[in-house]
């Protein structure tokens, strides 16, 4: 991949990835906030819909297409493809789950609130280990390098 290319597609990766990341502390405020504000919920739910999904698939495809046109590669580095895995993990979750456990929450669901707050701070977990292995590149290559 040319540098010009290669910077476009770094730099929608690093703003959908620091969106996604970014949405996901507001949903732990407003998860936080919710159990004396039920209404809140709403705002969650919508959030999820229009904005953490469309940011988590973004950061999925435009990670894809930096390890796969760049030196780094899928399976090259340990570090990329644990990035790889939290990410495609993250986003099953975020469709088939967290989406599902917001509107939930916002119906009033009994224990919804509880689930929405657990899902906030693993989803937290585990965009904050993504972020610190592409800052750190830590584990060395893998045995397909």
């Amino acid at each position: 991949m040319k540098p010009p290319a290669r910077k476009s597609w770094l730099l929608l990766h690093v703003i959908s990835s620091v969106g996604w990341l970014g949405v996901t502390v507001a949903n732990l405020v407003l998860a936080l906030s919710a159990f004396t504000a039920p209404h809140l919920y709403q705002a969650m739910a919508l959030l999820g819909d229009r904005v953490v999904l469309p940011l988590a698939l973004t950061a999925l495809v435009t990670g894809l297409v930096l390890s796969l046109g760049t030196k780094w590669g899928l399976v090259k580095h340990k570090w990329v493809l644990a990035k790889f895995v939290v990410t495609v993990v993250a986003v099953a979750a975020t469709t088939f789950s967290l989406r599902g456990t917001l509107h939930d929450a916002a119906a009033g669901v009994q224990g919804a609130g509880v689930s929405a707050l657990s899902a906030s701070c693993v989803s937290l977990a585990l965009y904050t280990f993504a972020t610190v292995i592409s800052v750190f590149k830590p584990w060395g290559r893998t045995r397909w390098a």
